[in-house]
């Protein structure tokens, strides 16, 4: 493959037909052999096989149904960014946004509006939700993460053009609060295909908004592939995919306005020796420093208010407030 950079639009698109279909692993690697050569801002779109991707601080077996997935041999994934498990198959594409600019709200407004508008372009009045999802009808048909680096972000999301609704049902075990607090009944209900409404079949579809979203479009650089590789082996290791189930002694689960947080606590008579969160948020940086102040902290009320007047969870899960994590513990003393 040879190179072509062609240098003047705000952003390049790079036309990926000629990597054929490959697996999720694959384009998260994609993803960070762009995301630490960045100069322009960067779309491109994922041709993929059949597959489910969590969220980087879920716990898989309490998102999927294992039977159903195993049985139909769907392969599990795992991104670095935060939010929910999705399903994906051939009846979808998904799509990523790399970019140096680390304001999440100006990434969301900008590059969310811009792909919004190229669909409105060829007929489709598509809106966009909250600051992450795009609907059609009402009906969400593409939901999007973001991750961050030192290097820049990455914001990416799912397509549904002729998604297998029915094994999208079957492979997912959504929260049923969080289907109640959006006041439907099932997933059937919130999303939809936009395939009957396009006019043109995906391939074809992915063509024109790769041709839409930037000035140019390249092809892949060779050496790509041998530093995909590299970071795939990260993105398809069992520690990588499964994790490690946190130890705990207690377990507290709440659903708020930024997401489902599940918090397991591992306790040594009543002082905490581990805490973990799992959940569909987004993080703003690693959680790690944040939970080692709370070792050998008592487990109480007291203890845990200590410990949030010097950190805030505000700096390391986006939109939660300390008041948050202290109704998740203790809401009966409140």
């Amino acid at each position: 493959m040879e190179s072509v950079f062609i240098r003047g639009g705000d952003m390049i698109s790079y036309d990926l037909k000629s990597l054929g279909t490959n697996k999720i692993s694959f384009y998260l690697a994609l993803e960070q052999v762009l995301l630490s050569n960045l100069e322009d801002d960067v779309f491109f779109l994922w041709d993929i096989s059949t597959s489910i991707v969590a969220g980087r601080h879920q716990l898989i077996p309490a998102e999927i149904n294992q039977n159903y997935v195993n049985s139909h041999h769907i392969p599990v994934f795992r991104r670095p960014s935060g939010g929910g498990t999705i399903y994906a198959d051939r009846g979808c594409f998904m799509y990523s946004f790399l970019t140096k600019e680390r304001n999440r709200e100006v990434i969301y407004q900008k590059y969310l509006t811009k792909f919004m508008n190229c669909l409105r372009e060829i007929g489709l009045d598509v809106v966009l939700s909250g600051r992450n999802d795009l609907l059609f009808q009402g009906k969400k048909f593409s939901g999007t993460a973001i991750y961050q680096t030192n290097e820049g972000s990455i914001l990416h999301g799912t397509f549904l053009y002729n998604t297998n609704l029915h094994h999208l049902v079957k492979v997912l075990t959504v929260d049923k609060t969080k289907m109640t607090s959006k006041g439907i009944r099932s997933v059937k209900e919130r999303v939809i295909n936009l395939k009957p409404y396009v006019g043109m079949s995906k391939n074809d579809l992915m063509d024109n908004l790769l041709h839409r979203m930037a000035d140019e479009v390249n092809y892949p650089v060779e050496n790509w592939l041998e530093k995909i590789t590299f970071y795939e082996d990260k993105f398809t290791s069992k520690e990588w995919i499964d994790g490690q189930n946190p130890k705990y002694s207690v377990q507290f689960k709440k659903r708020f306005s930024f997401g489902s947080i599940e918090a397991y606590v591992l306790l040594k008579g009543n002082q905490i020796q581990k805490l973990d969160f799992r959940g569909d948020f987004f993080v703003r940086q690693p959680l790690d420093f944040f939970y080692s102040q709370f070792h050998n902290q008592p487990f109480t009320l007291q203890g845990l208010m200590a410990v949030l007047l010097d950190h805030s969870v505000s700096d390391y899960i986006f939109d939660a407030t300390n008041d948050d994590l202290i109704s998740l513990f203790f809401q009966e003393e409140l």
